[in-house]
């Protein structure tokens, strides 16, 4: 691993950003599950019953994600030794597809669609919204790419850590979060059973949130043998 203290520092600092961000999604998101699989009536019926509290309390942890996520991949890459570095650039490309994917997606939600509907301005959102046909939708589409990124750059970056047993566990933590995360992207083509989606995103949450925490572990261990 190449010395740079910076770049420790602020993985350490994104890596636990991340974690909290994970978890307050996981949290949100879960809460939202009975608006997100409402029966659908009509786009009115949506926009009269809209709460933006609930809507907003996991679009926003999403939305920074975007950002940390990355912030955190760069780190890691400008860390790891030349050797490695095709891995590490693997992870960042895919990072920076995931990060421009969603951040757009998500950022259209907040300016767009909870504009417009908190307006009384509905013609044309229907297949904007996260609600049915989710995720047969705009949102559900550019979630199952971004989060095929996503799940391609946790696999890349899991090729990073070997050696210990810490690295070793952050190893198998980011590869089978990546792994989970595919369910986001076949879901939608190659349905499963509610129950085992359930199982899978239950999972991919915990890993990557076990992932990141350990992740951070690392950063403060290289920061250190710096001192």
């Amino acid at each position: 691993m190449i010395k740079n203290k910076t770049a420790q520092q602020l993985g350490f600092w994104t890596a636990i950003i991340n974690a909290i961000l994970i978890l307050w999604f996981s949290i949100a998101f879960g809460l939202y599950q009975p608006i997100l699989h409402a029966p659908w009536t009509d786009i009115q019926t949506y926009a009269d019953t809209f709460k933006i509290a609930p809507f907003i309390a996991w679009i926003i942890p999403c939305l920074c994600l975007t950002i940390c996520f990355l912030i955190m991949m760069v780190c890691i890459h400008i860390l790891t030794s030349d050797e490695n570095k095709i891995w590490s650039m693997l992870a960042l490309v895919f990072a920076i597809a995931y990060t421009t994917l969603l951040s757009i997606c998500y950022y259209i939600q907040i300016v767009v669609v909870e504009y417009n509907i908190i307006h009384n301005s509905t013609e044309g959102l229907t297949l904007l919204l996260f609600a049915s046909p989710y995720p047969h939708s705009i949102p559900g589409a550019l979630e199952g790419m971004g989060y095929a990124f996503m799940s391609l750059s946790l696999i890349f970056v899991s090729k990073l850590f070997s050696g210990n047993s810490l690295s070793k566990l952050i190893n198998r933590m980011f590869l089978f979060s990546g792994l989970t995360g595919f369910a986001v992207f076949t879901d939608p083509i190659f349905p499963l059973p509610g129950t085992i989606i359930l199982i899978i995103v239950i999972a991919n949450a915990i890993f990557l949130f076990t992932a990141l925490i350990l992740t951070a572990i690392w950063f403060k261990q290289l920061l250190k043998k710096n001192v």
